[in-house]
């Protein structure tokens, strides 16, 4: 049963990028349910979730629609939601997906996992959340979802400073590209990082 599940999250349904840290994550729940044998309602739950994700005849919304995705256990909550979350960026259901997002990355903030893996995984969650906002055209929602979750680090930074220059805010873009810049990187990425600067006017 777990390869059956490490398998599907292997799938085209999912986001390659934390991939590893979320398998791990549902890896340790699912040992957690064979060692305590406390919680078969919930992994079953979480088995027949995922196997209407397999289904190719109901698109997200739909899937979003039938299922609850609501767990007790915070890796299953958060694959699960993940999953959807990515189905529906594959269909250009941004705004399901966005919804979905936020209730990932709110899930994992309140989340006792360890703070170097939670961190890894917010800057994933942040990032997603971001770019859609780009996509929706949504300046108001991006600006304050970058604000009330201000990182001091490389990475957000440099998706700060996208943002910004996306919406042509240049004095902001330049702003937290500069920030990046701070941090140490390799030549390539700082060459990067430079030619993303909006033009002076």
């Amino acid at each position: 049963m777990l390869e059956k599940i490490l398998d599907f999250l292997k799938n085209k349904y999912f986001l390659g990028v934390s991939a590893l840290v979320i398998l791990i994550l549902v890896g340790t729940s699912v040992m957690n349910y064979y060692k305590e044998k406390a919680n078969e309602a919930e992994f079953k739950k979480f088995v027949e979730v995922n196997e209407e994700f397999s289904l190719e005849d109901l698109d997200a919304e739909q899937l979003s629609k039938n299922l609850d995705l609501n767990f007790d256990t915070f890796g299953f909550e958060l694959v699960s939601k993940t999953i959807l979350a990515k189905r529906a960026l594959d269909e250009n259901n941004f705004e399901l997906a966005l919804s979905l997002f936020l209730d990932a990355y709110l899930i994992l903030q309140n989340s006792d996992i360890s703070e170097q893996t939670k961190n890894i995984l917010k800057d994933q969650y942040i990032e997603n959340i971001v770019r859609i906002y780009m996509e929706l055209e949504d300046f108001d929602g991006g600006s304050n979802f970058l604000n009330d979750n201000a990182i001091d680090s490389l990475s957000f930074h440099d998706l700060a400073g996208d943002f910004f220059k996306y919406f042509d805010k240049n004095d902001d873009a330049f702003f937290h590209y500069d920030e990046a810049l701070k941090f140490d990187m390799e030549e390539a990425q700082r060459n990067i990082i430079n030619l993303k600067k909006p033009l002076k006017e």
